[in-house]
This record gives C-alpha cells, sequence and structure tokens, in this order.
C-alpha cells in the first residue's frame, strides 16, 4: 500500500486538533487559543504558498514617514511582507481577537506585540510593526486615551502600501496619520518594526 504525504499530513493535523481538544479543560482559555492558532497557522502555512516579497529598513522607514508621517524604528535590516489579499488570507481565522483582554496584565499593547511575533515565527512576515498612538474621539477629536496596534506592510496594485489593522477585533484599514477605525480615530505617533 503507498503512503501518500498530504494522508500523513492530514493525520497529524487531526491528532492535533484531537491534542488541543484534550488539553482545553486543563488550560486557561488564553492557553487554549494559543495553542489552537498554532495549529491552524501551521496547516495554513503547510497548505498555502504565501508569496513573501522582501524590502529593507530605509525603504520601510520612508514610507511610513510619506505615507503616515511618522518615524518608524526598524530594528532589522531586511523586512518581509507580502499582498493584501495575501495577508487577508493569513489573518482570516487569526486567534488574537478571541483572547481575553486583562487591564495591565495582558491588554493592547500585549495584542500587538504578540499578533507581530506569530506573524514572524510562522509565515517569516516582520513586515508587521506595533503602531503607537492615541485615541481620538471622532467628534470632538480629543485625546480619550493611548492604544497600541499593528501597522503592516502589505502590496497592493503592485506597490507597497501600509494599513492599520486592530489584533482585538481584525479591522483593517489604509493607514493615515489619523486613521478613521469606524468607532474612533487612531492618531499614529510611532511605529517600531522588530
Amino acid at each position: 500500500m503507498k503512503c501518500l504525504w498530504s494522508s500523513w499530513r492530514e493525520i497529524g493535523f487531526k491528532l492535533l486538533g484531537l491534542g488541543s481538544s484534550l488539553i482545553k479543560p486543563l488550560v486557561r482559555e488564553n492557553h487554549y487559543w494559543l495553542l489552537e492558532s498554532v495549529i491552524h497557522d501551521l496547516r495554513l502555512y503547510a497548505d498555502k504558498k504565501i508569496q513573501l516579497k522582501q524590502t529593507d529598513d530605509k525603504a520601510l522607514s520612508e514610507l511610513v514617514k510619506q505615507q503616515i508621517g511618522v518615524d518608524a524604528w526598524c530594528w532589522d535590516r531586511k523586512f518581509w511582507y507580502t499582498s493584501l489579499t495575501d495577508f487577508k488570507t493569513i489573518v482570516s481565522e487569526d486567534f488574537t481577537n478571541r483572547l481575553t483582554w486583562l487591564a495591565e496584565s495582558f491588554d493592547c499593547d500585549n495584542f500587538a506585540s504578540l499578533f507581530c511575533s506569530l506573524l514572524s515565527l510562522v509565515w517569516g512576515y516582520n513586515g508587521a510593526g506595533v503602531a503607537l498612538g492615541a485615541v481620538l474621539d471622532k467628534g470632538s477629536k480629543n485625546v480619550v486615551g493611548y492604544h497600541a496596534y499593528n501597522c503592516v506592510l502589505v502590496e497592493e496594485d503592485s506597490k507597497k502600501v501600509l494599513y492599520l489593522y486592530e489584533p482585538q477585533n481584525d479591522f483593517l484599514t489604509l493607514a493615515e496619520r489619523e486613521t478613521d477605525m469606524d468607532w474612533s480615530i487612531y492618531r499614529t505617533d510611532l511605529v517600531l518594526f522588530y
């Protein structure tokens, strides 16, 4: 009997899924969703061939300055990214929005950092940064708080562009200095790429 790689791969992913279901009652909710995400992302990585493109720190910093009007701190020299369509595929079942928000221990900065780290770990996609800025009231434009979220480099219509991504609810929109996020305005003050 001839064994096919795809059959063994399918069996492996079914076993991983069974294992995560078995330990669900034994771990915290955030631990369970982290495990589920890694399994899902590995399966998606095995099934989809996402093509990464490369840019450098100088080009990325310049794009942030041109499009958003703020500084970018780039801690690597090379950055990888993909098309907007492929980015949407990657986050189509992203788990970060399922995690429980915990004041001062797992809040916006942790969501944004975790999203960047997992994107880089699983996909090799380090073209997503943590954006820091103020949240403005849509009516008065008064500052109502400060926030961390993601700034994502993608290719759209053969051009490099930046999008803001809210990892707590998967909202994605073209990045500007003051970006309308539907519920409020995010004023980006700095972006960190690492």
